[in-house]
């Protein structure tokens, strides 16, 4: 942010304080910076400054509403477009001092007449205006850069006609516009968005950037309810469909799907009245051309759901319209911690690609602050390169017959299509066949329904640590096991804030599996006085069915099972974490006890053999030393 947008922003909220910046102010400022704008573009300079010149609006706060409803009204008339987007409602309720304040506000601390005239300082001045719109009223759901690039990069639109039916600011129809010019083409883009305030954010981020009206255009509504670009008593088809529409909408509009006089879900079973996301998928593919192509950000629910879900699916790949379904990293978005994933429709797939859809398995490809994940170029320009090139890519992209889908319930969660995976155990290259595994154990158990799965407490920051707030207690970290063993006298004791000391204590046959890491560490909690507590660097498995032996659990988690498991779920690319609902999901054979302590006891067998073997080893080779002359040289201790 520039030192003249955040002193401008710092003096926008020492006078009208945090509410009424929410209430009317953050919006305003964006209209009157908007307004400043147009009074420098060649297209309207001289028809607003025979209205009024800006000079004139800070002279006094007499009659300043009339002044600039004439100003605003002027620039509607100019661009018929932007019509109700400046002479809002609202402005009525304006106080005519206050309007005042913010317009001598904007004399001392915006931009100039002459910065007016640079578009990306006018860009970058209302994107600042933005930011901080968003952070104190929270709410808005601005899709992140990261994703914008890759649904774009994606598609790669030059030409034609683009359309988001859930624009919201329009910051990825902006996108979609800056990236074909930037190939020299000639695209014009389109949304809908039904939230009034979205909607007049929208239009003046088009306005400013220079896309609305000659190159694209904003309309106010519900898009299943009541779509506003029609033709020919249709729903108007175009050549790209990009959208991160809102995820599991409850109130979508199933009754009037049910009636949908352009036919969007005749083709269809209905959605489920209680999820909204297949109204929007189905709207998407209703606004494509023949030819067109779509990305959408669809939550893993859409991907794996039962029912009409399931039914819907099947129909879409029989239509052999889903191209290509990339799994993303968890907590891509702001706030929350839901896994998303791309979803790219083909209306028209080249010969090489009917039939088939192509999965990619982009979960660790981030990188991460401490609430939020972030797609990076190189990892944008991995998934680009991988979608384009559209080839099996080993554990990271596999194309897929529709027939071998529909085996597997029509399910579109990437991660079930990655059934044979090489492992680098102990043992040396190991093939996993998952498929093999899920259909020919005897009975399997997931251990979710055998155990709570719980993630240790997290470690005090540094500010914490320096205060020394909370109270003392030792906790099990990373460093202190060794060896599948916790080493007791190395663990530090920290200060610890939280409300349940007794989950997060370590207990006797609690499992320990290192959640984060390249390092595998798994150890069982021994008997032991005190309390000791268990960090978030850990998932703890607590055993529930007194049928199972902790120990048991711990050698098939150590075993290529684990191994496979742990590497298809872990994320990140630094730092690798597993999270409890990825052990909770792993499942395991469910042996009688007798069968369980037979397996753990074999293994124990060929570990003493291998303890053994090692031990004859080494007296071998201090043999060797002492008789070639030098055993006496080298401590054997």
């Amino acid at each position: 942010m520039s030192d003249k947008a955040l002193n401008f922003l710092k003096g926008l909220k020492s006078q009208f304080g945090r509410d009424l910046f929410i209430k009317w102010a953050g919006l305003e400022a964006m209209r009157l910076h908007g307004l400043f704008a147009a009074m420098e573009m060649p297209g309207y300079k001289n028809i607003l400054a025979d209205i009024l010149p800006r000079e004139e609006l800070k002279m006094s706060a007499s009659h300043l509403k009339e002044k600039l409803a004439s100003l605003y009204g002027g620039l509607e008339r100019q661009v018929p477009e932007l019509k109700g987007v400046f002479l809002a409602p609202s402005f009525e309720q304006i106080d005519e001092y206050d309007l005042y304040k913010m317009i001598v506000l904007f004399d001392r601390e915006g931009l100039t007449a002459e910065e007016y005239q640079d578009r990306q300082l006018v860009v970058d001045f209302f994107n600042s205006l933005l930011e901080e719109y968003d952070s104190v009223r929270k709410g808005l759901d601005l899709t992140p850069e990261g994703i914008i690039q890759l649904m774009i990069q994606a598609l790669h639109p030059v030409n034609g006609t683009a359309y988001d039916g859930t624009a919201g600011i329009c910051n990825i129809l902006a996108a979609l516009f800056h990236h074909a010019q930037a190939e020299n083409g000639n695209l014009k883009v389109y949304g809908q968005e039904i939230d009034p305030e979205l909607y007049t954010i929208g239009k003046i981020n088009l306005f400013l950037r220079g896309i609305l009206p000659e190159h694209g255009d904003l309309a106010l509504g519900d898009t299943i309810r009541e779509p506003k670009w029609l033709a020919n008593g249709n729903v108007e088809q175009f050549d790209y469909v990009v959208m991160n529409y809102p995820f599991g909408l409850k109130d979508w509009g199933y009754e009037a799907a049910k009636n949908d006089k352009y036919g969007r879900f005749e083709l269809y079973p209905l959605p489920s009245k209680a999820q909204g996301d297949y109204a929007f998928i189905i709207h998407a593919l209703a606004s494509l051309k023949p030819t067109g192509k779509a990305a959408l950000i669809v939550p893993f629910g859409t991907l794996v759901r039962a029912a009409g879900e399931r039914k819907i699916r099947s129909i879409l790949l029989k239509d052999d319209v889903i191209e290509s379904v990339v799994a993303l990293p968890a907590s891509l978005f702001a706030g929350i911690g839901i896994q998303v994933a791309l979803l790219v429709l083909n209306k028209n797939k080249p010969a090489h690609k009917k039939g088939k859809v192509q999965f990619i398995n982009a979960e660790g490809d981030f990188e991460r602050t401490r609430t939020q994940s972030f797609l990076k170029p190189e990892h944008i320009q991995k998934i680009v390169s991988a979608l384009h090139s559209y080839e099996n890519i080993e554990r990271y992209s596999r194309i897929v017959s529709v027939k071998e889908i529909s085996e597997n319930n029509h399910d579109l969660n990437p991660s079930l299509y990655f059934v044979n995976i090489e492992l680098e155990t102990e043992f040396g290259t190991i093939h996993f066949n998952r498929k093999k595994y899920m259909t020919e154990t005897e009975k399997l158990v997931k251990i979710g329904d055998i155990a709570d799965v719980i993630r240790g407490v997290n470690l005090p920051g540094k500010r914490q640590m320096e205060a020394g707030i909370g109270q003392f207690f030792p906790v099990i970290q990373i460093r202190d096991i060794e060896n599948g063993q916790i080493i007791f006298d190395s663990i530090e004791r920290l200060p610890i804030q939280t409300k349940d000391i007794e989950r997060v204590t370590a207990k006797p046959g609690d499992i320990l599996v290192a959640s984060r890491g390249t390092q595998q560490k798994i150890a069982i909690v021994p008997e032991y006085e005190g309390r000791i507590l268990v960090s978030s660097m850990f998932v703890i498995i607590r055993m529930t069915n007194e049928d199972i032996h902790p120990e048991y659990v711990k050698r098939v988690l150590e075993s290529p099972v684990g191994r496979y498991f742990f590497e298809v779920s872990q994320s990140g690319s630094t730092v690798t974490v597993l999270t409890p609902n990825d052990i909770r999901t792993i499942e395991i054979p469910f042996l009688t006890t007798d069968r369980q302590m037979d397996f753990i006891r074999e293994l124990e067998e060929a570990d003493e053999i291998l303890r053994k073997a090692e031990e004859e080893r080494r007296n071998k080779y201090f043999a060797a030393y002492s008789k070639a002359g030098f055993g006496g040289a080298i401590d054997n201790n």
